[in-house]
């Protein structure tokens, strides 16, 4: 069977489905500190189900199309780099991310949770002993170290290790017999992806992410797997949208229906990967030069947008504005700056590079 990979050619819907994940962040991270849930966070005011909405509209399939797009990725850049080129890369590209967003991002939405919850009242650098000092959940909830959203990067770098013996196991099968299997490992894999998403690690589904990646990698980079599944998108978007909403709905407003809504949660989480990408293959695969520098800031966009955000939610409050105010306040003024530090960061480095 012929199979037409994606990535012989740039697929601008993938760079673009990437960067709107990683912009939904900011409004997805505000909505956090209302949650209904009960769950800690760095500033938190007080719960309100619709603002509540907003993380668990997207909650489903955000993180889960991440790590599938990262496994897309990952395709082209073994079949370019080798699978040493390919582990050096990560070690490179994200180890070393990862050790400075812990010295110099995390430390900051430590320090706002400190002053907030604990009052503390000593400088923010003389606050790195507390960090480095106060070693709990790795949140940073309580002001202690906080691994925060750089979770994302420590686990790409474990799922890029093990995906790279899995795949390498893979290529032993002839690939007469992998076409062969191909539709009942697909099929196996979303099972399992369904059955692997309560099993939390560090409270992540590792596992449920792991297999999202092996998704992307061996079914999603193939241009005729997708235009198959283009076909089945006025079933799959549909049963999507209403599964979505209706786990809010189930969630926010309903006693009694904790196996429907646990069903519309797991409906959400596979089919909203699938339908959104195919909306992506289908809206989204086009460059301009908006869309070109949003996929080339995305990464350093993830990584300091949240200290943006949670800086500009503490200024705010101190105002003493209305907090579904602040909410909307918070997020108009974090994405323009967190993009004109993006735009700054990227004028230094293409200078850097011209110098060399």
């Amino acid at each position: 069977m012929s199979r037409v990979e994606l990535m012989n050619k740039r697929v601008h819907f993938i760079d673009n489905l990437r960067w709107m994940c990683v912009f939904l962040l900011i409004p997805y991270h505000a909505a956090m500190s209302y949650n209904i849930w009960g769950e800690n966070f760095y500033i938190y005011y007080e719960p309100s189900k619709p603002i509540a909405a907003v993380v668990l509209l997207s909650s489903p399939w955000l993180m889960p199309l991440m790590f599938l797009l990262a496994g897309v990725s990952a395709r082209f850049s073994l079949k370019k780099r080798g699978y040493g080129g390919f582990i050096k890369e990560r070690f490179i590209k994200l180890g070393i991310v990862f050790v400075l967003g812990v010295l110099f991002i995390n430390p900051v939405l430590s320090y706002f949770a400190d002053v907030t919850k604990n009052a503390y009242s000593d400088g923010y650098f003389n606050h790195y002993k507390v960090f480095f000092s106060r070693i709990t959940d790795l949140t940073g909830y309580d002001g202690g170290f906080a691994i925060a959203h750089l979770w994302f990067i420590v686990t790409l770098i474990i799922i890029s290790l093990e995906a790279c013996v899995i795949i390498k196991l893979v290529e032993v099968v002839p690939v007469k017999n992998r076409n062969v299997l191909s539709p009942i490992c697909f099929i196996l894999l979303l099972f399992a992806a369904v059955a692997t998403y309560k099993i939390r690690i560090i409270d992540k589904p590792m596992h449920s992410y792991l297999i999202m990646f092996l998704l992307g990698y061996f079914f999603f980079g193939n241009e005729n797997f997708i235009e198959k599944l283009k076909k089945l998108k006025w079933v799959i978007v549909p049963v999507f949208l209403v599964a979505d909403v209706l786990n809010v709905y189930l969630y926010e407003y309903t006693e009694g229906y904790y196996r429907l809504n646990i069903i519309c949660d797991y409906l959400a989480y596979v089919l909203g990967v699938i339908a959104v990408f195919c909306l992506g293959s289908l809206w989204f695969d086009f460059r301009n030069n908006v869309t070109a520098f949003f996929a080339k800031i995305s990464y350093v966009y993830y990584i300091i947008h949240f200290p943006i955000l949670v800086f500009f939610q503490y200024i705010l409050d101190k105002t003493g504005m209305n907090h579904t105010v602040n909410f909307i306040l918070s997020i108009l003024f974090a994405v323009p700056v967190t993009l004109i530090f993006c735009l700054v960061y990227s004028k230094i480095k293409h200078n850097r590079l011209k110098g060399k």
